[in-house]
């Protein structure tokens, strides 16, 4: 009788799932629900459940909440709330004590003190064509929406539009959350996966853009609180004009150190010769980071994350983008699936660096 006892309550704590012991400290958590199978809910409620139990070296988890139409008429919507079921999944989710909004962000000396048992929150919200008209009041509409608050948001720095908004800055700010800059070095046409020469990494290396770099520098040295800025992500993709592929690949001794792939390693010296500018100025409140892609395209050994890395002398968050199906000619990948890979990846290769979700998302399954 005792055994059948014990039997049973272990059986409804498996099944309530209401509170979990981690790492010796305790936080409550919505029971689980069932949704359709590979369903965007599903998806949600899989990537909220493990970023608490497996996955819990991630820091900052930054959802991407936006919808956009693609070339041939269809509408990928990543939106929190694209169906009433997605939303219930990201709000029960998010609703865990373990997941911090602004209100539990802690900063000391312009250093973000990472939570020894959770997660901040955080959130895109695209901010139209240019990923710069940032609007206070859109975060707290996803306030309301999500049911928490955020602690990190992120906007876009076109190299092409030359400013950093002092007006962005400051929205996110009197929302109470942390700026992530985004500096993307190219210009019209946007959006388009090919070289741009105008605004080469070769030309960042130069120092052709020096002089606007610094203004940018002082801008957030003006802030005066803590930013987290980074350089070309995605730059292992090959949809960005930064990215290796259209930088030089794979090709050696044209550029810089014979035995490197030149791609890559333009992208090194780029992405450091932009933190040195900075620290030329005095830049105490900036806080880099670097963000490649889950996966690499091509999938070749010169286009490997490592080679891109600047440093850990130039880096001080390692952040990465994960997506499941954003068309519906994609298939569908489980979070999990998705997350184990890059996950082992990261964590065995800066074993030592804070880890963040720089973007994260999914689209509505076409027949759900």
């Amino acid at each position: 009788m005792i055994k059948r006892n014990i039997f049973l309550i272990l059986l409804i704590i498996l099944i309530t799932n209401i509170i979990i012991i981690s790492n010796g400290c305790t936080f409550t958590k919505e029971p689980l629900l069932v949704y359709v199978k590979d369903s965007k809910a599903a998806w949600y409620q899989d990537a909220l459940t493990l970023f608490q139990i497996k996955y819990t070296k991630v820091k900052i988890a930054i959802v991407y909440h936006e919808k956009w139409e693609n070339d041939d008429g269809s509408w990928s919507d990543l939106r929190i709330n694209s169906s009433d079921e997605a939303l219930k999944a990201y709000r029960r989710g998010i609703k865990s004590s373990y997941f911090i909004g602004k209100e539990g962000l802690v900063v000391q000396d312009n250093t973000i003190v990472t939570p020894e048992n959770g997660c901040y929150t955080g959130v895109f919200p695209g901010w139209g064509e240019y990923e710069d008209s940032v609007k206070g009041e859109e975060l707290i509409n996803f306030e309301k929406l999500s049911g928490k608050s955020v602690a990190f948001v992120p906007f876009s720095v076109f190299f092409g539009r030359n400013y950093v908004s002092r007006k962005n800055l400051g929205e996110i700010s009197k929302y109470g959350a942390i700026p992530l800059v985004r500096f993307m070095p190219w210009g019209e046409p946007y959006w388009e996966p090919e070289y741009q020469p105008r605004y080469s990494l070769q030309r960042i290396i130069n120092g052709d853009f020096d002089s606007f770099i610094s203004r940018w520098a002082d801008t957030i040295k003006d802030y005066g609180k803590p930013v987290m800025v980074t350089f070309g992500v995605e730059m292992n993709g090959d949809w960005f004009p930064w990215s290796g592929v259209f930088q030089g690949g794979g090709k050696k001794r044209t550029y810089g150190d014979p035995d490197k792939p030149d791609g890559p390693e333009r992208f090194v010296d780029a992405f450091r010769h932009i933190v040195n500018l900075f620290r030329e100025k005095n830049v105490k409140n900036a806080i880099w980071y670097f963000q490649p892609n889950d996966e690499s395209y091509p999938q070749e050994e010169w286009n490997k994350i490592e080679n891109y890395y600047p440093g850990d002398e130039y880096v001080d968050w390692i952040g990465f983008s994960l997506y499941g199906a954003q068309t519906h000619d994609e298939p569908w990948v489980k979070f999990e699936e998705k997350m184990e890979p890059i996950y082992k990846e990261l964590t065995t290769l800066f074993p030592n660096k804070p880890l963040f979700l720089a973007e994260w998302g999914v689209m509505e399954r076409e027949e759900d």
